[in-house]
Order: structure tokens, then sequence, then C-alpha cells
């Protein structure tokens, strides 16, 4: 281990031998010395022997004086049988053999203290000058004068926060013939990190259910976040917490230096948990390599000495072994190496993935108290903390804080994130026993009527019984964990209770869980939403019948009555889930950060903005900003998939422009250079006659295509220039020549939603030419009852289609644009049939069907909300359904912006809705039901087929499909659901990802649903294959679904569903429950195959010790 990559000839030299095992324990031998040979040349045979004792540390310090004018140092040593040959160390150059070396005396260098250095010379010296270099700028820099013909000078300097986390210092002096003699040092700081958190718990361990107090200690008045993570999800997912190697690594992304061998040092320092300041000369061949491996540039009329030795003199030789590794620093070196009986048994049913999420301030002590409840799982809690402070900066926790929840006998249920109502699991049951006797417990399962038992020794004829709990006998060795398991079949629908007792003379532990139980079939969701306008009219009445076919599956019915005194209500209560649809690529990701700016633009107008609601907006704008930044390629454009795209995209860098200049005005974390870089690039992709064409992925084809050859998308991008005017005015030619081409061609426009667009460009613009538009797009509009929409033109065949009459986003989008240009012309009162249009297309939540259209609808809708604000609302709408029921809500000034909601019975398909009092509200009825049935009117193809090579444990799943609704479709999504009891092999996905085809592939519902995103698809069929792996056991399997569909259309959709390899009940059964099975034999072989379900039992108890002796750790 050299402390230096070369010796400087005059002047002393250290390396370390360490000597280690294969697993890199320290040797300690206090007999057996280690022999060193060395000397000044390439001849072994001239090397002087030298025997060293071994300390336990296993490291050997080497010193060494290399006289002048010797050009190499050789080192060789033997230990017992083993003999190293290390590379050699070459000597520094200078012409005049003129060095100066400078060595760290401080132990430990520390941020706002002093550091001692010393330098010695080989000749005597009149002063040196120092640098101080810290994250590429120079921090500080002096000239230290030495007493006459000393060659020895130490000094002092103060180490400041800017030179943190590595400070690189460079020595120099200039001799009377010019030449530059120079050294450098590079310098580890602690206290990188100004603030600090000091965070300890009353407990180290706790029961279940148990009391703790967490005592946080940091500079005065600091902002505190607390993280409290179970053990077990931070074994699957590391990296998601900030530590100090994070936050060291940022920094240190500043430097210009070369960082020399010092980098890889560290790097080995942070593996091992080192958490303390090192220091390294990274030495250098020449005075210039000082300079420029420090990051300086120097200017100079004196000579800094360049040489290119050749390649024998550099050291060509490998650099894998330990002398001329950098893999170990010296320093590094140096180091070495439950209650009994039943009384007071708590039912556990508080299972979270994360305990703590807390944010607090200290106080002028800085010092804070948290006091909570160990939640019930059996498990250890990693809790991390950081402080935050306008003076001191961030301070972290230099160790996390483990709580430790365990007791001496508990119970261990494992369940599937989801079944189908019908079919028929195992729920498997560990027990474990860490006492030091062996135990006898009965095991019960609780039934309160939700689920039956799985009875198969009755006669298959008989009715089913209600069995209030079923009960086994386990015998569990101590120290030691035995499993059972219970067959059921759930009835119900939604969570059911799953309620476990374990009871012995000695211990015992209740579990509850919730299992989730879906109805068979696909989910369809619906919504029926009006406008009530009573402010010239003070009643309001109307029924609505529920569109609900005869052919849905029986129970799955959901109805829901709602109400709320805000156009926005709905939306500014479900900011989270607008839509029901995914949306991973940067076009969709806009849904988590626009409508904040829209909700918080409106309710600071209307005076209506709360804290709450305020601090809530905030979040999800910022989050979603940070998001769509790595959408963003590096010339400032964004595209659906960021850098996987070959091209940034016109229509998405256009949105997300003016987006973000809209977020500037309520949050300064958007960054003022994201928009001008996106805005240049647009105006460098304007063609000469003033037009936009996309020259990334078309995934919105509506923007682009029709008669219209791209106008929609040059009205578009011209409304960012527009809307973006105020922050950057340098647009003005770019502006003028959009304008004029949209002026050229609004004549020629026949299709509605380029129209749309382009009416309301214009009209932004102020231009002439936007009457001509507004006129035109009017004579297309539709009208019926007290509504106005507009949509597109259908052929013979689309009018066919059922689902072309659901919430469309196309005609949504469009009717938003017309609007938004008839509030620009200051037409309110007209806006009002739109707006019952709008509202009526809207869902449960607040949002429509797509992306582009509930951030465009949303923004029009909340346009035409500040204009007709009521400042003192007071409605009272009444639901009666049923025979005769009604519930009342009252909505006043106070609670406008709140949904009210309620449940009614699943029977009901019919509502009649009244309305008094002044102002105006929003009511709806949203219901859902499943079918199960193949969609109609598909236009995709979609033929999903087990492989054969499944089996029981192992599903692999193709999935044909493609386009037969036109040439190609818009952007697609396919949402594949897996059988009860699977989950998705993530090793088989990024085989999906770097398809061509496929953009994109994400998972939820804990990876029981893959969702694939295609930039389009056609007539060209295109067949993924999912791989997935049971991990539960569940019989008789109901079909699940596979859908496609066109993300902006939602007319181009298909559904098909799919079977498993067929899995009976006796292939999950276990011991007494399989005797229907073996002809009544009480037999613990399940039908899997001989020892099936003995083993799966067996190796799940092992899986679960396991993982359960890592989380005691």
């Amino acid at each position: 281990i050299k402390t230096s990559q070369y010796f400087k000839p005059g002047l002393k030299f250290t390396a370390y031998i360490k000597l280690a095992h294969y697993d890199g324990t320290p040797v300690s031998d206090q007999t057996n010395p280690l022999k060193v040979k060395s000397g000044y040349s390439y001849e072994s045979s001239e090397y002087i022997e030298s025997h060293y004792k071994i300390p336990p540390t296993g490291v050997v310090e080497l010193t060494f004086y290399p006289p002048k004018n010797i050009s190499v140092l050789g080192i060789e040593a033997e230990y017992l049988d083993i003999k190293e040959w290390f590379s050699t160390v070459n000597a520094a150059v200078s012409p005049s053999d003129t060095f100066i070396q400078a060595i760290i005396k401080t132990k430990k260098p520390k941020v706002n203290n002093d550091v001692v250095l010393v330098v010695n010379s080989t000749e005597p010296l009149r002063y040196v000058t120092y640098l101080v270099l810290g994250r590429g700028d120079v921090v500080t820099a002096n000239s230290v004068r030495v007493p006459e013909g000393a060659k020895t000078v130490e000094w002092r300097f103060l180490a400041t926060y800017n030179m943190a986390p590595i400070a690189h210092i460079i020595i120099q002096y200039v001799k009377a013939d010019g030449e530059v003699i120079a050294d450098s040092l590079d310098i580890q700081l602690e206290g990188t990190l100004q603030n600090y958190v000091r965070l300890d718990s009353t407990l180290e361990e706790s029961e279940p259910g148990g009391n703790i107090q967490l005592n946080i200690e940091t500079k005065p008045n600091s902002y505190v976040g607390v993280l409290g993570i179970d053990q077990s999800v931070q074994l699957l997912k590391t990296g998601n917490d900030i530590d100090e190697e994070e936050v060291v690594r940022e920094l240190s992304s500043y430097e210009t230096s070369d960082f020399g061998i010092f980098r890889p040092f560290k790097k080995v320092l942070d593996d091992l948990g080192q958490r303390r300041s090192v220091y390294w000369s990274p030495g250098s061949f020449t005075a210039d390599e000082v300079f420029s491996g420090s990051g300086a540039v120097i200017l100079t009329n004196g000579y800094v000495h360049k040489h290119t030795p050749w390649l024998y003199f550099r050291g060509g030789m490998p650099q894998d072994d330990l002398m001329f590794s950098a893999n170990v620093s010296p320093e590094m070196a140096f180091d070495g190496g439950a209650s009994s009986g039943l009384a007071a048994v708590k039912v556990r049913s508080d299972f979270p993935e994360t305990w703590l999420w807390e944010a607090l301030d200290t106080g002028v002590d800085g010092k804070a108290r948290l006091n909570k409840q160990v939640p019930d799982s059996i498990t250890s809690w990693i809790i991390s903390a950081f402080s935050l402070d306008p003076v001191y900066g961030l301070g972290l926790m230099d160790v996390p804080k483990k709580v430790k929840v365990f007791r001496q006998f508990f119970i261990s249920l494992d369940l599937p994130y989801s079944v189908i109502r019908g079919e028929t699991m195992t729920i498997p049951v560990v027990v474990f026993n860490y006492m030091d006797k062996s135990v006898y417990a009965d095991v019960t399962l609780e039934n309160t009527g939700q689920f039956e038992f799985a009875d198969y020794s009755n006669d298959v004829n008989e009715a089913p019984k209600l069995e209030l709990y079923r009960r086994k006998k386990l015998t569990i060795q101590p120290n030691s964990g035995s499993s059972t398991s219970f067959m059921i079949t759930p009835k119900e629908l939604g969570f059911i209770d799953i309620k476990v007792v374990a009871k012995s003379t000695l211990a015992g532990d209740i579990v509850e869980r919730k299992l989730l139980v879906k109805a068979e079939g696909k989910t369809v969701y619906k919504n029926a939403a009006l406008f009530i306008d009573l402010r010239n009219s003070n009643h309001f009445k109307t029924n609505f019948t529920l569109d609900i076919p005869k052919y849905i599956v029986a129970g799955s019915e959901q109805i829901e009555i709602a109400t709320v005194g805000d156009i926005l209500g709905p939306s500014i209560s479900n900011l989270a889930h607008l839509i029901k649809m995914p949306f991973g690529c940067g076009e969709q990701n806009m849904l988590n950060f626009v409508p904040n700016i829209v909700i918080l633009d409106y309710l600071k107008n209307s005076y209506k903005l709360t804290k709450a609601v305020e601090e809530r907006c905030l979040n999800y704008l910022e989050k979603g900003y940070q998001q769509e930044l790595t959408y963003k390629h590096d010339n400032g454009s964004f595209s659906a998939f960021g850098n996987s795209d070959t091209s940034g995209s016109t229509w998405l860098t256009a949105f997300v422009a003016k987006s973000f200049y809209y977020a500037g005005r309520h949050s300064d974390i958007v960054d003022p250079q994201v928009i001008s870089d996106a805005l240049s690039w647009l105006a460098s992709k304007q063609a000469n006659n003033g037009s936009w064409s996309e020259v990334g992925q078309v995934s919105h084809k509506e923007m682009q295509g029709g008669a219209a050859e791209g106008l929609a998308l040059t009205a578009y991008t011209l409304t960012a220039f527009l809307e973006t005017r105020t922050l950057i005015g340098r647009y003005n030619n770019v502006i003028n020549k959009a304008v004029d081409y949209l002026d050229r061609n609004v004549r020629l426009i026949n299709d509605t939603y380029p129209l749309a667009v382009t009416a309301y460009a214009l009209t932004l613009a102020r231009h002439p030419t936007s009457s001509i538009a507004f006129d035109k797009l009017e004579s297309l509009a539709n009208t019926s009852s007290d509504m106005k929409w507009w949509t597109r033109s259908l052929s013979v065949s689309e009018r066919k289609n059922p689902h072309m009459f659901s919430p469309n986003s196309i005609d949504v989008e469009m009717t938003a644009y017309a609007m938004l240009g008839y509030l620009e012309r200051s037409l309110v009162n007209e806006c009002l049939p739109i707006v019952r249009w709008l509202i009526s297309q809207q869902n449960e939540d607040g949002g429509f069907a797509s992306t582009q259209d509930t951030v465009v609808a949303l923004g029009a809708l909340a346009k035409f909300a500040a204009k007709i604000i009521v400042p003192n609302t007071d409605i009272a709408v009444s639901f009666t359904y049923g025979k005769d029921v009604t519930k009342e809500f009252k909505i006043n000034s106070a609670n406008s912006i709140i949904l009210q909601k309620q449940e009614i019975p699943k029977q009901i398909r019919e509502v009649n809705i009244t309305a008094r009092g002044s102002g105006f509200a929003v009511a709806m009825v949203a219901y859902s039901y499943n079918v199960n049935v193949t969609g109609a009117w598909p236009l995709f193809t979609l033929d999903p087929q087990v492989d054969k090579n499944s089996d029981h444990n192992h599903l692999q799943l193709s999935i044909c499909s493609a386009y037969v609704g036109g040439n190609e479709s818009n952007m697609a999504v396919m949402e594949v659901s897996l059988p009860s009891g699977y989950v998705v092999d993530q090793d088989s996905l990024p085989s999906l990802e770097i398809s061509q085809d496929v953009k994109r592939v994400e998972t939820k519902d804990r990876d029981t649903v893959v969702v694939l995103y295609f930039d389009k698809m056609t007539a060209k069929e295109y067949c993924p294959t999912i791989s997935a792996f049971r991990t539960h056991k569940v019989a008789m399997q109901r079909p699940v679904p596979v859908t496609v569909y066109d993300y902006y259309d939602q007319s181009r959709q298909a559904r098909v569903f799919y079977t498993p390899s067929v899995t009976s009940v006796c292939n999950i059964c276990e011991n007494e429950d399989c005797r229907i099975c073996t002809d009544g034999k009480l037999n613990s072989q399940g039908a899997d195959g001989p020892g099936v379900a003995s083993s799966f039992k067996q190796s799940s108890a092992c899986i679960i010790l396991l993982l359960l002796s890592i989380w005691m750790r």
C-alpha cells in the first residue's frame, strides 16, 4: 500500500504491507517474521533483506529514504511459503532534482478547525505558496515565509465548509532559475454536514403494540424529518433514503480534479462503513501533473516541467497487485478489522410497511420528542432522520437506529394481494416458538361468515354449513417454527377478515389480517354528473337511471351518490387519482403536475385556498416536476420516454414549457432555464413557413393528422410561446411567423379538432382572423337540451361502435379548447351549456378519460368558475332512491369545496335528484360493475395463450395483439392481469423493455398486473411474453382479463379473458384436508405429486425462518 504513486529522491517515502487471509481478516503471527527485500534497482540480487514482526493489525510499515539520482524502488516480501514481488515505485522527475513534500500533521481534519501542514524540501526554501481548492473553486490562497536556510516549514489554515468533502492542497514555489517546484495533497474533511441529528429511543426492543419515545437533538430550531421502515421492505430495495454518502457523492461531482488514487480509496472506506477523514498524497511524476491532477490551470512565465517517460518507467505493470493497488488506504489498514399465559394477548392487526413518516421542529434548545406506538409486525424497524436549518444546512444521522419488535411465541401469515370470489385458497400459518420448551398449541382460524371452509370430508350434495372456526393442533419445538394451513372459499366482496388464534399453556398470539376479495371479470366505471345552477332559480329537479346491463357479474355493483358546491370540488379532493388509467410516460406524468397549478390558481383567485389544500397541491406539484425532468433530453426538449426516445417531442416540449411557466408562479422549485431551453429548442424546429411538425414520436395523432396537416400542432406550440411571453420576450419573430401560418390556412380547415385549437391560439394572439375561426367552429357545434359540445366527424362504421358514445378524450379536449376561446372573448354566460356537457363527461374523481383532456378541461372549468364566483352559497341537494329513501346534503360557503358522498344499496337503478337554495353545485351518481365477457366492438386483435411449458407453479403467457381500426393507433397500453396466487417474474421484464415495440413496462397491485406501453400499434401483430410464478396456492381460479386500448381514444379498445392451467383443490390441499383426494385416507401429500404439499409447507417455513433470522440481526 503506497502513500504516494511516486517517491521523491532525498525525501522520506512510506509504504505498508498488509497480510490478510482470504476472507480479509488480518494475519496475526508473533512467531514467524515478515521478510522484506528492497533496493533501488531492478536487480533483486542487489536488494537488502530486513525482518519485521507482524502486529495484530497485519500491517507492517516500511520507511525509505531514497537518495538523489535514484529512479526506482523495488520491494519483495516473503511470509512462510508465500513470496510476493510488488511492482516498482518510480521516482518523480525534476530537471534540477529539487523536490518538496507536503505532509498533514492534523490527525482528524475537520470543517471549522485548523489544519496543520508541514512541507519538507531537498534544498533551503525562501517561501512557499499554497492554494486550497474545493468543489472546483479556489477557496483560499496564501504565501508562507520560511526562515533563512530552513528546509522545513509548518503552518495552519482554517478548513471551511466550501472545502468539503475533499480539500485539494497545491503547494509550490519558484526557484531562482524560474523552475516551478510543486506538490499536492488531498484531504478528506470531516464535518461536511454542519447540522446533525441525534436520535435515541427509550427501548431497543419492544413487544408488538408497545409504546416508545424517540428523543431527537439537532441544531436549534431545525426542521426534522423522521422515517421508520420495516427492515424486510428495506432489504427488497435500498437507496430510497438520503444518507451522507449520497450527499458527499453529489458534492464531489463538482470536483474538477482527477482525484488521483484517492477516489477508489474513498469507495473502499465507504464500503467498509469507515466514517472518518483520511488524507492521501496523490503524488505526481512532474510539476505539471501536480496542477493538472488537482484540476488547476497554471498561467506562468516560469518553467513547469513536463515529461513523457518510456512506458517501462511509467509503471506499465499490472495494477492489480497489492503494492500498486489503490484498494486500501494506509489509515484503513491500521483499523484491523415475552410474557407467559394468555391474559395479556392482544390482537395484532397493524402491519404497515412504513411506520414513521413524521415532520417536526426542534425548539430553541434543539430538542424534540416523538411518542409512538410500535406496530404489530415481528420485525426490526430502521429509523433514520435528517435535519434542515437555514444557517447550518443539512444534518444526517451517523447510523440509523434499529428498534426490534419481538415476542417469544408468535404467528406469521402470508396472504396474496387478492383472490377472486369463488376461488379456493390455502391460508398458510407458521407458528414460531423461541422459548426453551416445546409448545403444544391449538391453532384456530375464525370465521364471521365472510368465507366458507373448504370441507371435502362431507358429501358433495350437502348444503354448505356455516362453521365459525376450524382448529388444528401443532407441536412447535424450541427455537423453531411449525406450519399448517386452512382451505377457504371467500364469498363476500371487498376486504374480509382473516383472524388466526394460537393458544398454548405457556403463551399465545392472535393475528388479524385483511384479504382483498375481488369480483369476477373486469370492472367498468361510470359516472353521471350534473351541473346545478341556482343563481337565477331556487329549485332544481331531475331523475337519473343507471345504465347497468343485465349480463354483469352478480353482486359486483357499487353505487355512490355525491355532491359538492364547487365546479372543481371533485378534482380538489382527488388530485392523486384523477383518471383510472396508468400514467407512466412523460406526457401522462403531467397529470401529477398541471391540475395542481389549475387548482392553486383557481382557489387563490376565489379566496378559497386553505393551508392544507395548498400544501397538498404543492407537494404533488413538486413531485410531478421532479419526475418530469427525468423525461428531459440534453438539448432541452422532452419526450414520452426520455432518453430512450431518439428525439424530443414538439408537442410534449410545448406542453411542458407552458406548464412549467405557470408552476413557477406557485413554487420556486421550477428552474427558468429549463423553460428557456425548451422554448429555444422549439424555436429551432420551426419551419420557414412558420409551422411546426412532430420531430419525435407522434403519440397524440389528432395533433398531427387529418386534412389540417399538422395545423393543430402549430397552433398548440404557438400557445406555449404566447403564454410564456412575459417570462421570455425574445421570440416575437417566432410568434409572428406562426400566426401568419395559421392565418393563411385557417379557411382550409374542416376538421373540428385542429379548428378548435387554432381558434383558441388566434384568439390568444388577438389576431383578426380569430373571428373567422371562431364562427366556423361555432357552426360545427352539437346542441341538445341545455348542452353544447363538439365532436369528431364519425363514419357509419364508427357510429356503430358502442364505446364511441362513452366519454371520449378527443371530444372533451376540443370542447374545452372551444370553451377557452369563449372565455377569451368574455362570453361567460354562453359557456354554461358547454360547462354542463363537460361536467357530464367527468368521472367520479373529477378527471376525464385521459390525461390531455383532463388537463385542458380542468383549465377551462377553472377559468369559468373564477368568473362566476357566488360568495354566499346555500344549497340543499337531496337524493331519493329505493322505497322513498332520501339523503340530503347541505352545502354552504364553509364546505363548498368538500366532496360529500355516501354509498347506497347495490340494487338501486334509479335516483331522483332535487336541489333548492342559491348558488351552484355539482351532483354525481358514480357506479361500477364487473363484466366477464369479451369486450364488444374490438378495434384490436387480442389473443392471450398460456404456453405449453406452464404448470401449477409457473405461468408463461404470450399475448398477441394488433390494431385493426385503421393504419395505426395513438399510444397504446396493454394491461395484463395475472391469475390469483401469481406474481410477475421481475427478472423477465428487462427482455420486454429492450424490444423496439414496448417503450415501458410497469407493474401494479403488488406485481399482479403488468402494464405495457407502446408508441403505437399497427396491423402488424406483436406478441410479448410474460412470465409469472406461483407464490400462493389457489384452486379453481377464475378467468382474468387482458385489455388493450388507445390512450387518447377510448373508443379503440379490446378485452379478452384467459384461464391458467386448471388447478383443483387436490393440488393445494395438505394433510387432513386431502381426505377426499385419497379415498378418505389421511395423507400428507397433495395431488401436486409425492411430497409436494409437505415440501411446500416445509420450504415456506424455511423461507420465513430465514427472513426472520435476517430481520432479527
